[in-house]
């Protein structure tokens, strides 16, 4: 498959990650709320908006409006709109606007072993095989190779879609993030360090 040119952001950028509240009552949102730390950033149903003002003033907020997703500033209004892909493999995104964001599921654990037990399970409870397919599984470590799999394409905004009851909101922010972190490199200079090419990009260690 061929992959369109992306050119790169100047700057250093590392990804952010987003917890999406979409749906979610007001005591599955508290349960994000008292395991996220000061802001951390949720994409939320516009009904939900005032309310979060007041229960967690120094979280950013996002919603989705007609043409993507929109980041809000304190005052309500429009900071940027990013593109939505939901659910997709890096193979499976050709072109896509500078500004974009990807939603994913996530299964994080300790053991790789338990990570995919628990979403072999959720299979077998009615995940959907295109969700399943895409979803961040295994350790931090795996998980954040995973997302730099999606840095390189151009995406620092990731929206993770798993629900209150199982959202890995503290080992994220705690594990996950650092490990981000510590990836927020120049593309082109990762590439030279790693000793990867220009040629067709790779899924596994498998030209796409």
């Amino acid at each position: 498959m061929f992959v369109a040119p992306y050119d790169t952001p100047a700057i250093t950028r590392h990804m952010r990650l987003i917890w999406s509240c979409l749906g979610m009552s007001r005591d599955e949102i508290e349960v994000c709320l008292s395991q996220t730390s000061s802001g951390s950033n949720l994409l939320v149903d516009q009904s939900d908006i005032g309310w979060l003002r007041a229960q967690a003033p120094r979280h950013n907020l996002l919603r989705l409006g007609l043409t993507g997703v929109e980041r809000l500033r304190p005052d309500g209004s429009v900071a940027e709109t990013m593109a939505l892909y939901e659910h997709c493999l890096p193979s499976q995104i050709v072109d896509h606007p500078t500004r974009s964001a990807i939603a994913l599921d996530i299964v994080l654990d300790e053991n790789t072993e338990e990570a995919w037990e628990q979403a072999e399970t959720l299979i077998a409870l009615g995940l959907r095989s295109q969700i399943a397919a895409a979803a961040l599984i295994g350790t931090a470590q795996e998980i954040a190779l995973r997302l730099n799999d999606y840095r390189k394409l151009g995406f620092y905004d990731v929206i993770l879609t798993a629900p209150a009851d199982r959202a890995p909101y503290r080992s994220a922010g705690e594990v996950l993030m650092p490990l981000l972190r510590q990836q927020a490199i120049p593309l082109e200079s990762h590439a030279r360090v790693a000793g990867i090419s220009h040629g067709p990009f790779e899924w596994h260690g498998a030209a796409l």
